[in-house]
Formats: structure tokens, sequence, C-alpha cells
């Protein structure tokens, strides 16, 4: 056994083992103006910002604007306006119509004046004490509560995609504009070994490929003895696009006599291939003795042979939590955790191939103390070629508390920097995304209730991410905890126009039983 640097990594989430709640006070919310104005009760924000509709100059004193021909000083000094807050201080009264306006408007307060905030530009535009404010709102009611690997979304065209395997025997595939405001669901028939979803027998990643989004879907029979792989194309509002010839629930990827439904997919450079990876689970035994994956055509077509990409160090330890990443010279890249039955203590295994599945260069192992959650992400060309751009996400202890870190270089002497520090006594459950401003990441800080009733409902949290300055902000609407299901160990996150980020998640309730999909839209400049 080859050993690279060896990296500490405790994880303690949805298995019960975590610390004890903090004690960290909830932000508090502004403090609004004493003269703050109702736009419903004036024509606060009726005229455009800036807009003069009687061919006022802007003057320099406080934004006031002065009608043409009319002496300002025969009104006396301008009153202060309303708001004081933002870019709202220091704004005194235009004159309009030859008087100075009883209610301040964008004449007023200048250009950067929304009565609703609506820009990502680090400003207090409308002038509560809350700059560029995240929203949420509820995406659909969901069935089935979908662990992370019933759930999946993508960047498209005018906005995202989500999928959620929530129903029996069907996905369905959410369409939401840039503003994360649903436009529609569709209903994608699938072919699933397992009809009872309860038993967590299907596994779903939505893909970007040559041909357009694509879903990816694998489903493992209810005694653990075999694994299907399909491909569905959609387009870019997720309608399934057929192909002539091709069954309903889309081409076949793999066919295995072994049972796994965890497992996962990535899309070559050029997206035209796909690269699968599942292992060889039992009834009895959750982790694997092999990990298998193949390469194959967007219609199914064999490229490269289901084969044996891995198996255990020791006759003790199995294959655990699986990832994939496909590289930009046209290879692969496989991460696997590797501890012993039942235990936390172990290993995380990181594997090069290249587009033929051949092992590259020697296997690099991290030691860890306590179970994580590693994910692979390829940062891009800003960081470097083909190599250079890999990293593995995990999550590290720090102090009382965990920190979210990045492990980069991983094919030269390794980097480690800490991303984000979370709420000390509370486990993230964490998503990522590579966007045109770097890596961004998101999670839900999650303590465990004592008093709760049913174990799979007694978690609560609140919302996080790295907003203005890559600082972490708690964005949960006002104070509230929310109430989260076991399941809920995931958070979807994409890249929105004009500096804009969304993220997905999903919110419980046992009584009444309820599971919602919410969607945040949040500003990270």
């Amino acid at each position: 056994m080859r050993w690279a640097r060896r990296w500490a990594v405790v994880f303690a989430v949805g298995s019960g083992l975590l610390g004890g709640c903090g004690d960290s006070d909830p932000p508090k919310n502004p403090v609004p103006d004493a003269g703050t104005i109702d736009a419903g009760t004036s024509d606060a924000g009726t005229i455009d910002a800036g807009t003069s509709d009687d061919g006022g100059t802007q003057a320099d004193d406080g934004g006031t604007q002065v009608d043409a021909g009319t002496d300002a000083g025969s009104l006396g000094e301008p009153l202060p306006c309303e708001r004081t807050q933002g870019i709202c201080a220091g704004a005194r009264r235009a004159v309009v119509d030859g008087a100075y306006e009883p209610v301040c408007t964008a004449r007023s307060y200048g250009a950067s004046y929304e009565a609703t905030e609506t820009r990502c530009d680090s400003l207090d535009n409308d002038c509560d004490g809350v700059t560029d404010p995240p929203s949420w709102s509820q995406v659909a009611s969901l069935g089935y509560p979908p662990h992370a690997g019933r759930v999946g979304s993508l960047r498209v065209t005018d906005g995202v995609l989500a999928v959620v395997f929530d129903r029996l025997a069907r996905a369905r595939v959410i369409q939401l504009d840039t503003a994360l405001t649903p436009l529609g669901i569709t209903e994608v028939p699938v072919e699933v070994m397992d009809d009872n979803l309860a038993l967590d027998s299907v596994s779903t990643r939505l893909l970007r490929t040559a041909q357009g989004p694509a879903l990816y879907y694998a489903s493992a029979g209810p005694a653990h003895d075999h694994t299907r792989g399909h491909l569905i194309l959609l387009d870019e509002q997720g309608h399934h696009v057929p192909r002539e010839g091709e069954p309903e629930g889309g081409a076949l990827l793999f066919d295995q006599p072994v049972g796994d439904r965890a497992t996962a997919a990535a899309v070559s450079a050029d997206g035209t291939r796909v690269f699968a990876a599942w292992r060889n689970t039992s009834q009895s035994v959750s982790g694997g003795r092999e990990l298998w994956g193949t390469v194959t055509a967007l219609d199914g077509q064999a490229v490269v042979s289901p084969r044996i990409l891995m198996r255990p160090l020791s006759d003790d330890t199995a294959l655990y939590g699986v990832d994939v990443l496909g590289l930009r010279d046209g290879g692969f890249l496989v991460l696997a955790r590797e501890t012993l039955s039942g235990q936390f203590e172990g290993l995380l295994r990181l594997q090069r191939f290249d587009g033929a599945l051949q092992a590259v260069g020697a296997e690099r192992t991290f030691s860890m103390d306590v179970d994580p959650v590693a994910r692979l992400v390829d940062l891009g060309a800003a960081a470097g070629d083909a190599l250079e751009s890999p990293a593995i996400v995990v999550r590290a202890p720090q102090g009382d508390g965990r920190a979210l870190k990045v492990l980069g270089n991983l094919f030269g002497e390794e980097t480690s920097r800490t991303l984000a520090v979370t709420t000390p006594g509370e486990a993230p459950w964490f998503g990522t995304a590579v966007t045109s401003r770097g890596l961004q990441t998101a999670w839900l800080s999650v303590s465990e209730d004592p008093q709760g009733g049913d174990s799979w409902f007694r978690w609560r949290g609140q919302f996080w991410a790295l907003g203005h300055g890559g600082n972490e902000e708690v964005l949960s609407p006002g104070s509230d905890i929310l109430p989260l299901h076991r399941y809920a160990q995931w958070v979807l996150l994409e890249e929105l126009p004009e500096r804009w980020m969304g993220a997905l998640v999903m919110t419980s309730t046992e009584s009444p039983l309820s599971h919602t999909l919410q969607a945040v839209r949040y500003c990270a400049p």
C-alpha cells in the first residue's frame, strides 16, 4: 500500500453522533426606520430609479433634484427623507412640479434606490438596514423524503432543473427560472427494479452532456443481487427527448449481477460518454468488496466493458461513499472510503483512470479518524491544468466545531485550505458548486433535539452560506430554526445570473406529516 500525506478528518452527522448544540445567539433582525413607508401606500417605487419626468437636473445636495426653472431657494431648506439607512442616508426631498416631494421616491434617493431590493450589488437599495437580502420560496411538496442519492440539480439556459425521486416508479423533474420560481414539473417514467422507494433502491444525478441535459439513474433489486443504470436525455425545460427505438425508461448503460443503489456517474470532458461506478453490496454488508465501473456512449453503447476498479486493501474492510469526476484530459477520477464494517476510522482512497479505465499513476490515500463526507470537484482552468484543478471538499474538525476544507493539488504536493468554519456543536450538511467566481458552498448547520419525537424528525438547523466577501452568513428566514428530516443531509447549489446563488433544501414536519422542497436565492458577490 502506498501512503501519501495523511489527513485527519472528523465527521459527525446523520448517524446521530452529533455533539451538543451550542448556545450561539441567532442574528437579530435589523431595526426598521421609524419613518419607513409602505410602498403600497405611496408612489414610492412607481418611478424608475433615477428617472425624472420633469426634466430636472441632479444636484450635489444629497441627491436633491431641482425642477428646471424653479428657484429652490424660495421653497426653503428641503426636509430630510423618511428613510435614513443604506443608500438613503442623508437624502433630502427633491423638487417635483415646483414643490418638494411629500414622500421621497427614487428622485430623492438616487439611481440606486429600489422600493423592493432586487440587486446583488453589496448596497442596501431599499434602505431597510439589510443588504442584498435572501429570498425563500416553496418549490414543491414531496412524497417519500429523498436522501442525497435521490435528488439532483443542473444549471440550464434559463434557470435550474431539479430532479427528485419521491414517487413510485417515476422521477419528477422540476423547472425553475433564474429567480428560483417553479415553472412546471415533468413526471418522467423510469424503470426501477424495486418499486418500494422506501427501500432506497434508486440513485440519480442530472448531467450536462454534448446533447443537452440528461437524467442518470440506477436501481438495485430488493435482494441486492442486481444493478441497472439508465440515461434519459432532456431538453432545457426538463422534458424527455426520446430517441427512436429507445425504451421509455431510457438508454440502458449497464446491467450487472451485483447489488448497489448508491451508484455514481460523471460525463467525459467532451460530453459524449458516461462513466458509471457501483459497488457489489449485499443484504448483510452495506459496503462493497469490489468497485466496478463502465464507460458508455449516450445511447448505451459500451465503450469500456464493466470491470473492477478497486478492491479493499484488507480482508476485514469494505468500500463506501463512492464519488467520481470527469477530468479535463479525458480521463476519470474515483474517490472511495474504506473502513472496517460498522466502524468509522479508515482511509479515503483516490485513483486516477484514463478514458479506457486503466489506472494511471499511484493511488493516493488520506487517513481519517471518523467517517467523513467527501466530494470531488473540479475548480476549472483558473486553478491550473487538468491534474491541478481537481480537489476534494471534506468536513474536518476545528476547535469545538467543524470546518469545510478543500484538499487541492491532489497529484502533487497536496494543499489544504479552510473554506468555511461552521457553528460550534453542530454538524454541517453541505453542498458545493464551482462558479465563475470560484468554489461556493452552503450548508445546513444541524443539531438533534433530544426532546424531539420520532428519531427521523428530531433534527433542526439553520441555513448558512458563503456570502459577501466570502464570509459565513446565516440566511434562514428571519431567525427561524428549520425543521429537518434525517434524510435532509444535502444542499443542491447552482450559480445564477448577476452574482446570485440558488440553493434547494428539504424541510419536514412530523405532525402534520409533510416534506417540502424549499428554494433560497442569495447574493454571493
